[in-house]
């Protein structure tokens, strides 16, 4: 029935002179006409608005104005861009050789509110991304929307007078790794809304919260010419769109849980090494800070810091999923936390400035000396962390579980192979009497998988986690481990020894560097490394 309306619509006068819809899975194919079976499967409100109804709203405002007809929907604007402070060109943006040209910032809007013709709702169920200029948006508009019909997040993008179809979250579990990395889905590594800076201070959105691009405001300073236009008196602020993802996020992993339980007693759970994978290896990466800045951006923007500048505990440990099970040494702390580096045990700028001479660190694709925040550098997801959460609070895993993998090579939050070893332990499915029995059930497989190993064979990561596993208060064995890891930091980051100090934060920086090599060339987060100058590093 919707294909025989969609004829009718690209027939009326109104439409007449949009071309038809196409399919293009990837930048290097060729677009085809969109086929039927794909067509019957889209049913998220942009395609159900736009693409239906208003299929020649190609340019931004006519997608805005025809998404927010009817006057009861709104949208936000978000701006992401490294040094997101300075109103002139970062030089990595503009330099051949540091992966420019390209254009300056990234524009992203969200919307809330209902569609008035239709009634379908908006809230966190479009997202639309295009590149900005001084002067306004300027290339393709890219589009994913959530179709909650078939649970996936659908991706579209303009291009040659016409919207081209790319990928649906669901092509990750039927399509080969040629669509998977060569599309959307080649950032989107789970399918779901990404927003790489997450959490508190947003490196690199506007944000009044922390540091804000006044270039973009009509009242602000050395003015860009957009900042009076309508799309910026909706300009919003990075906390809200972390909560706006951090919804969907919650919503789109809720989804993939729900569809792997069937029964009520007994209950099958199926799938499970693909929904314990976020608990035993990164799926996805974001990008976190201290919050401090260091003012070594030599652009006038920040003020040389005075004060000590804190390493977030996210660099140190997994600190996002252990405050699922409320991990002691976490409780009271802020969302960023400096349990292991606090008040003067934290560098000093002179300190800090030290170890970056020590390294060598290539600033030639970057202004400064240093990112705008110090130590900064990939730590766990958010949609790892909310797909946690999610399998806890379904009762899929348990917090005996959770502890027991974080507690495994504890002090390697993010590549850790010991711990990625141990998903192999666990069951492709388990059958439990009801749903309260489903995580024991789970725990004992995996008990099982590694006992079946002749003990000799098992490895140090099998025989820890069997033991954790066993001993009955795993919460408690990690939580001792990150004590004693601070303990440890604590001790080397001593005042009273400086050339010990001084070894302790060579080596803490050494870490940071190696994270960020592995952020560039893992696959999981290798598109997400737009330009040479996100990350310095040693020369």
């Amino acid at each position: 029935m919707r294909s025989l309306l969609l004829a009718v619509l690209l027939a009326l006068p109104g439409a007449a002179s949009a071309q038809p819809l196409l399919h293009q899975p990837t930048d290097s194919a060729a677009p085809v006409p969109l086929p039927a079976a794909i067509q019957a499967q889209l049913d998220d409100p942009f395609f159900r608005i736009v693409l239906e109804r208003q299929p020649d709203a190609l340019s931004l405002d006519a997608v805005i104005a025809t998404l927010t007809e009817g006057g009861r929907s709104e949208f936000s604007a978000f701006v992401v861009g490294e040094q997101i402070g300075r109103s002139e060109i970062p030089v990595a943006q503009t330099d051949p050789n540091c992966g420019g040209p390209t254009p300056m910032r990234r524009l992203v809007l969200s919307f809330n509110g209902a569609h008035g013709p239709t009634n379908l709702v908006l809230d966190g169920n479009v997202f639309i991304s295009v590149f900005m200029t001084p002067d306004g948006p300027v290339g393709e508009l890219e589009v994913m929307g959530w179709d909650d019909t078939h649970g996936t997040y659908n991706y579209y993008k303009t291009g040659a007078g016409t919207w081209r179809v790319r990928n649906r979250s669901s092509d990750l579990n039927t399509e080969p790794q040629s669509v998977l990395s060569d599309g959307c889905l080649a950032c989107h590594v789970n399918g779901g809304p990404i927003m790489k800076e997450f959490t508190f201070p947003w490196n690199h959105w506007h944000s009044d919260l922390r540091f804000a691009a006044r270039y973009l405001q009509p009242s602000g300073s050395d003015r860009w010419p957009i900042a009076n236009s309508p799309l910026m008196t909706q300009l919003s602020d990075a906390f809200v769109l972390e909560e706006v993802i951090e919804s969907s996020l919650k919503r789109f992993n809720q989804r993939t849980i729900d569809d792997q339980i069937a029964g009520a007693g007994p209950v099958t759970v199926t799938g499970l090494k693909g929904l314990l994978d976020s608990l035993f290896q990164p799926t996805e990466l974001n990008l976190g800070s201290s919050r401090e800045m260091s003012g070594l951006d030599e652009g006038g923007m920040t003020m040389r810091n005075t004060q000590p500048m804190p390493i977030p505990d996210s660099f140190f440990v997994n600190v996002k999923q252990m405050r699922l099970i409320d991990l002691p040494v976490f409780l009271g702390q802020p969302r960023v936390s400096r349990v292991f580096t606090p008040g003067a045990l934290a560098p000093s700028l002179a300190e800090y400035e030290r170890v970056l001479a020590e390294f060598d660190i290539d600033t030639a694709c970057m202004p400064g000396r240093d990112t705008l925040f110090t130590w900064f550098g990939p730590e766990p997801s958010e949609f790892d962390r909310s797909m946690v959460e999610q399998l806890q609070a379904r009762g899929i895993i348990d917090e005996q579980l959770i502890a027991a993998a974080l507690a495994v090579d504890v002090e390697t939050p993010l590549f850790s192979d010991q711990r990625a070893s141990l998903l192999a332990h666990v069951p492709d499915q388990v059958t439990a009497p009801d749903r309260a029995s489903v995580a024991g059930a789970v725990r004992q497989a995996i008990v099982a998988n590694i006992e079946a190993i002749s003990e000799p064979l098992r490895s140090a990561a099998e025989e820890e986690l069997l033991e954790l596993l066993a001993d009955g208060d795993a919460v408690a064995a990690l939580n001792a481990k990150v004590v004693a890891l601070r303990d440890r930091v604590h001790s080397g980051l001593d005042l009273a020894n400086p050339a010990q100090r001084e070894q302790m934060l060579k080596d803490l920086y050494g870490r940071l560097i190696d994270n960020r090599a592995d952020f560039i060339s893992a696959p999981i987060s290798a598109r997400q490394a737009e330009f040479e100058g996100l990350f310095p590093l040693p020369n």
